[in-house]
């Protein structure tokens, strides 16, 4: 089979687009013919081994796993005889922020590990796009318990974590103003986010409002600059450790700070998100953003630059299908 494959940490251009044995599977796991994975953050950490604490997760001194990918949506090709649950023909999605191995044409997984059937009315590629950058969206919110009516402001709404999170404050009755790419205004708008300003040329900071929460999905401000948005007992939450981490030891300090506080989500229970996520899906009120770039796995130098540029919107694709 083919696969997408590096020798150790470093850019994009280390990786190969090769041959590799199709994997045999155990008698407690399921084969599965992928048919999309997205190209992520998490899969930029996984290549590059940055920040450097995360290969005494994916290996040190090298990658545990030759082959890249962290999430996949696929069809069950063949169950082990230990296996219940699953049958030949379903459509399955999951996702592993250590990695799965899953850019590739076959993917051998257990079938207790973090994986979901995919909803019927679903797509694949909907399916691969609503568990990486969804995963962290809920891991934002675990650690808000933010009621209903409550509003909040949500920093890069056209990223994979800020579109997921946007929707599922809003399938939970929450109120959201949001930050992101100016030509998203009227896309975001038409689901309910009350105000948007553009990040190039806008500055939300100036709006005056203040919000329950500061959601920041990309990393991009700081507590410091967003404190005078949050409301008394309101929390800054980023999806990056901030300025020399300063998000991990403002989070350790939160008890401290009687007026504003920082939440630093470290993520957890990947089960309970394509749990969450295949409901929400199943139910019509997730839709997942995806990049317009279509690309293939032959492409995958090009795919990485992309995603670890910061650039792409959404989730990024890479599709097994396509000639």
């Amino acid at each position: 089979m083919k696969a997408l494959t590096r020798n150790g940490y470093g850019s994009p251009g280390i990786i190969h687009f090769k041959e590799v044995p199709k994997p045999q599977i155990a008698p407690d796991e399921i084969l599965i013919r992928v048919h999309c994975n997205t190209v992520s953050r998490t899969d930029c950490g996984i290549l590059g081994g940055k920040p450097f604490i995360f290969r005494f997760f994916v290996g040190w001194p090298k990658p545990k796993n030759p082959i890249l990918g962290s999430d996949f949506a696929g069809e069950v090709v063949e169950i082990g005889p230990s296996v219940k649950g699953y049958n030949i023909g379903d459509r399955i999605f999951g996702f592993n922020d250590e990695g799965l191995g899953s850019q590739a044409e076959y993917l051998n997984i257990k079938a207790d590990g973090p994986i979901m059937h995919i909803p019927s009315k679903n797509t694949y590629r909907e399916a691969a796009a609503a568990s990486e950058g969804a995963h962290y969206a809920l891991n934002f919110l675990r650690y808000l318990n933010l009621p209903k009516g409550k509003k909040v402001l949500l920093i890069g709404a056209t990223g994979a974590i800020g579109s997921a999170a946007i929707q599922i404050l809003r399938s939970r009755g929450i109120r959201v103003d949001a930050v992101g790419e100016g030509a998203y205004r009227d896309y975001w708008q038409d689901r309910g986010v009350e105000s948007y300003w553009d990040y190039k040329t806008e500055d939300f900071r100036k709006s005056g409002k203040q919000y329950a929460a500061v959601l920041d999905a990309v990393g991009k401000s700081n507590f410091f600059k967003c404190r005078k948005l949050l409301q008394k007992g309101g929390a800054y939450v980023s999806s990056e450790l901030g300025p020399f981490a300063s998000n991990l030891w403002l989070a350790l300090i939160a008890p401290l700070m009687p007026l504003a506080f920082v939440k630093f989500p470290f993520p957890k229970d990947i089960p309970a998100s394509l749990k969450e996520m295949q409901r929400l899906m199943a139910a019509g009120k997730f839709q997942a953003l995806i990049d317009p770039v279509k690309l293939k796995p032959q492409d995958a130098e090009k795919a990485y630059h992309y995603a670890c540029s910061g650039e792409k919107i959404g989730n990024l694709i890479l599709d097994w299908d396509m000639d």
